[in-house]
């Protein structure tokens, strides 16, 4: 584990409005020229006189200057040389008060107000301005917006930033998030014993999956036909990804959000700083499966909110198949629908597989009493796996 690290976290508020024509052929424009610029420095060639001249007739300064002067704070094109690939141009200008209209984007009376080839004015709902209100008083580094065309509406995004320095705990309130590809997400807290274990599993989304197969069929068929145009199949795509969208990254946002308040909330309780580590499985074991997508997505939210507080963390691989005593392989010995008891076939350990990742954790505590926590957990495991078995006999 590193002793001292950089973490940077986002907090990003999407707000959508319908504007005029002129309003969405100004930021198209815009895309245009910037990306000219852009692969002129990625290539390392002279930008064309042509695109210099309608930046200066066409672009107000406050937006010009972050293209062309590389001293500019907001300048687009930093360090592109070493990007991978190539990326969408964005308006991206300050978030600033309502003292300087003219530099930036600025927020009045519950409106964000941009300034593009004219005034735009963007309500932002009561809601979305608590949420922003709370993101502010935490203090980010950077504001800004970034400003771009969607479906042929204007789409602004409140981008907050935030870079903290945070260092290794010596004493920490440990907290393992093992996100498993069949079974959800298990969640340990642990204070020189098990202070508690949660569990969650995505809502259930079998009826839109139902959905889903009724049109893909229905697309199919009316496809072999040769009675379907490529702009009706587009049409039967999009309403598919339509069905399938907002459920889980809702359900994502909420449990990422409310383990950190629950892991914040006991850090206080216990005057402890937190250390979470995340177990991600591998790609050979996420590929195919039915939470692939999900598994990914909750470990990039999670670790954006923990860098955003400045709560260190770190990816560890914690086996749940391996055993933690002796490195011998688990297997399967009795499962039912609350828990799946693995045995190691070499030393007899034996342990509900939700909780062995937890065992690696502790042994890689950065504390020196961790021999003593480990036994000290299995003493109760073993105790509540005994518990389960006298449930579980015929009576």
């Amino acid at each position: 584990m590193l002793q001292e690290k950089v973490e940077e976290g986002f907090r990003i508020l999407n707000l959508e409005k319908d504007v005029d024509k002129d309003v969405l052929e100004f930021v198209r424009k815009y895309q245009i020229l910037a990306s000219h610029l852009y692969w002129s420095k990625r290539l390392g060639t002279k930008p064309s006189d042509i695109i210099t001249e309608k930046l200066q007739r066409d672009v107000k300064s406050c937006w010009r200057w972050q293209v062309i002067d590389e001293r500019n704070p907001m300048y687009l094109f930093k360090n592109v040389e070493r990007t991978p690939r190539p990326y969408s141009m964005l308006i991206r200008i300050p978030l600033v008060d309502a003292l300087h209209p003219n530099k930036g984007a600025f927020i009045k009376d519950n409106k964000l107000i941009l300034r593009l080839n004219k005034k735009v004015e963007i309500e932002i709902p009561k809601r979305a301005i608590e949420w922003l209100n709370k993101r502010l008083s935490e203090n980010p580094d950077k504001k800004s917006v970034r400003v771009f065309e969607r479906d042929n509406k204007l789409v602004a995004q409140i981008v907050l930033h935030k870079k903290n320095v945070v260092k290794l705990p010596e004493n920490p309130l440990l907290v393992v998030v093992d996100l498993n590809s069949s079974y959800g997400i298990v969640v340990h807290y642990w204070d020189n014993r098990l202070i508690r274990t949660e569990k969650y599993r995505p809502q259930n989304r079998d009826m839109r999956w139902k959905s889903v197969k009724r049109l893909m069929k229905v697309r199919d068929n009316l496809y072999n036909q040769g009675t379907i145009t490529q702009h009706q199949i587009d049409l039967y795509s999009a309403l598919i990804r339509k069905t399938l969208k907002g459920s889980m990254k809702s359900w994502i946002q909420k449990t990422v959000d409310k383990i950190v308040r629950r892991m914040r909330r006991l850090a206080k309780r216990h005057r402890k700083e937190p250390l979470v580590l995340i177990d991600v499985p591998d790609d050979n074991s996420l590929r195919g499966s039915s939470l692939q997508r999900t598994i990914r997505s909750f470990s990039r939210y999670l670790e954006n909110i923990l860098s955003w507080y400045g709560i260190y963390w770190e990816e560890m691989r914690l086996y749940s198949t391996i055993c933690p005593k002796c490195g011998g392989k688990l297997n399967l010995e009795q499962k039912t629908k609350r828990i799946r008891i693995m045995k190691c076939q070499r030393c007899g350990f034996r342990e509900d597989r939700d909780n062995i990742p937890l065992y690696w954790a502790i042994n890689r505590l950065p504390a020196p009493r961790r021999g003593e926590a480990c036994r000290s957990f299995c003493c109760q495991s073993y105790k509540h796996i005994r518990q389960q078995d006298s449930l579980m006999q015929p009576q």
